[in-house]
């Protein structure tokens, strides 16, 4: 069986996923999509495939087994429908929609159709997380913090908060993600963001970002970033999950178990793993219950970044329950 699969959006997470794709011996990419007819002649020209301007024609000529939408949270919906109105299993990059509303109404298309969907989660699906969940095993988590300490964002859309949504809601929903794989539902959140490191006309976004969790099973949280830095940092990113005698540190690079009076164990990531392998052997086994960052899930993290733009716009403590049944329609809490 040759899994054939459809790009849309043949920007650097495109290209990124293709080169993943292109190493999985019984995958074919069949074509491109994009608005830029440049970035599609590009794109085909490395990868193969037809290409197209207008991905529901690519879609409709080519009828792939796989669509991948790496394209801005906004455009989500339209496309994910799209596919899954064809009978199209798909890949979504994160965040899966820019809003509760829309990104609830993906999950359900997702479930009436019956298709095969993950969002770019991929530290759920991470060897390393595995290694966290085992050290954690029949210990309830009491404290979670996360940190990503980052540079001004290269791609002019997600450098404006207006169409990215800031830090929290476009790259550290993937701690978020992560706590809440590990630790389950958030119930409360609350944030303060700043910017106070860079003007507006050079960073028109939040500069600092700080949010406490409050989990249902009464676990305590932190998430704090920053656009501030710069890249080559060691250890800029991670998730620690602390239980009783057990310290486990994790990222995409190594998982760190800290346990009183023996030495760190350390566990390397497994040289060229990526999410792109976790998922074709998920479509090609037909394997719904391993899909692990679902619509439904990642809507549930999208809920929780939002939450926290509310609170830091507004100063409130929320409720996640009555954000996520009463969203509020407000521009200044979430990209366009």
């Amino acid at each position: 069986m040759t899994i054939t699969v459809a790009v849309v959006g043949a920007g650097r997470m495109g290209r990124l996923h293709a080169k993943q794709l292109n190493d999985i011996p019984d995958v074919r990419i069949v074509g491109a999509a994009d608005v830029r007819a440049e970035a599609v002649e590009e794109f085909t020209a490395e990868f193969g495939g037809t290409g197209s301007v207008d991905y529901r024609e690519l879609l409709d000529r080519t009828s792939p087994d796989v669509a991948y939408f790496c394209t801005p949270a906004g455009e989500h919906l339209d496309q994910l429908t799209f596919a899954a109105e064809r009978g199209i299993n798909v890949f979504v990059e994160k965040p899966l929609a820019p809003s509760v509303t829309a990104a609830t109404a993906a999950a359900e298309i997702i479930e009436r159709h019956g298709v095969l969907c993950t969002v770019g989660y991929q530290w759920r699906y991470s060897p390393l997380t595995d290694v966290a969940r085992d050290a954690l095993a029949g210990l309830p988590p009491t404290m979670l913090a996360g940190w990503w300490y980052w540079t001004i964002p290269p791609l002019p859309w997600i450098r404006d908060r207006r169409t990215g949504g800031g830090q929290i809601f476009e790259q550290a929903t993937h701690l978020i993600d992560l706590m809440r794989f590990l630790a389950g539902d958030v119930s409360t959140v609350f944030a303060a963001y700043a910017d106070n490191a860079i003007p507006e006309e050079e960073l028109p976004n939040w500069d600092a970002s700080a949010v406490t969790l409050g989990f249902a099973n009464g676990a305590a949280g932190s998430v704090h970033s920053t656009y501030a830095l710069f890249p080559g940092i060691p250890g800029s990113n991670g998730v620690d999950v602390a239980a009783r005698e057990v310290l486990v540190r994790v990222n995409l690079a190594k998982a760190t178990v800290f346990r009183r009076g023996v030495p760190p164990e350390e566990t390397a990531a497994r040289a060229g793993w990526n999410i792109d392998q976790e998922f074709m052997t998920i479509v090609r086994r037909n394997d719904p219950p391993a899909v692990r960052a679902t619509a439904r899930e990642s809507a549930q993290s999208i809920g929780v970044s939002l939450a926290a733009n509310y609170s830091a716009v507004t100063k409130q403590v929320v409720d996640l329950r009555d954000f996520m049944t009463n969203p509020p329609d407000d521009a200044t809490i979430m990209p366009l």
